[in-house]
């Protein structure tokens, strides 16, 4: 068991929220138990996640989505309303760590993929706020449909892809999440394939254009990887129970 004060120490020294001008609000949002003997990781805070949480007696729980986005106070009505109560009835800490979750060189959604996959040269990609969020790396060369299949099967995810570049592959950049409209940066930084969460419509298009192979495996799909590594992480660290609360969202 550990305190909630010494929890929030060691994922603010771990995680570096300082370093980041994010989307939302990074580390604690709100303060439930002073000790803590079971902490959850998850990808987002939805209703179904916090009642999971609450339901196997979780008393901090880690999201990279939570709660608070933007400089906006928002009115606590309806379903906001209702997971903020769920929290502060049942005493659960929420932390959120989002760009820092993304960013990470051994626990992030991007380089922990990079590294899992067995990339080589892994160097950054893509900047946010001046702070490397993505990976790039190299592999040994490979028909793109066998690599397609590859990144399906480290994801789980079934892949929605535009293949516009070369038979043959051998070097890739991860940014998870909603970055498709990165897929410019990615050619422009010399590699043969872009992967991230989500897609639209130029993103087709674009890809056939420039000359690049472009892989979205879903904005959660992807985005379960620096959840369940600091789950991983946390379990070895710190003398608390940990899990990680994976519920059904394809998108």
């Amino acid at each position: 068991m550990i305190t909630l004060k010494e929890l929030h120490h060691f994922l603010d020294h771990l995680l570096e929220p300082q370093l980041f001008t994010d989307f939302g609000k990074n580390g604690l949002q709100i303060e439930g138990k002073t000790n803590i003997a079971k902490i959850a990781t998850a990808v987002s805070v939805d209703l179904q996640t916090i009642k999971k949480a609450i339901e196997q007696g979780v008393d901090a729980l880690i999201v990279h989505h939570g709660l608070f986005w933007g400089n906006e106070c928002p009115m606590i009505t309806g379903i906001f309303k209702e997971k903020i109560q769920l929290c502060l009835k049942n005493e659960l800490s929420l932390f959120s760590y989002h760009l820092p979750l993304d960013a990470h060189r051994e626990i992030g959604n991007n380089w922990k993929a990079a590294i899992d996959l067995e990339w080589t040269q892994l160097d950054e990609f893509l900047k946010m706020g001046g702070i490397p969020i993505g990976v790039k790396g190299e592999f040994a060369p490979i028909s793109i449909q066998d690599f397609v299949k590859k990144i399906e099967n480290y994801y789980q995810s079934h892949a929605h892809k535009a293949l516009g570049g070369k038979e043959m592959v051998s070097s890739a950049a991860i940014v998870s999440g909603g970055a498709y409209k990165n897929i410019k940066d990615a050619k422009e930084s010399g590699v043969d394939c872009f992967i991230t969460g989500n897609f639209d419509e130029p993103a087709w298009s674009q890809a056939h254009e420039l000359g690049i192979h472009f892989l979205a495996l879903g904005h959660t799909a992807t985005e379960k990887v620096g959840p369940r590594a600091l789950q991983k992480l946390l379990q070895n660290k710190l003398s608390v129970n940990t899990s990680f609360i994976d519920t059904n969202n394809p998108f």
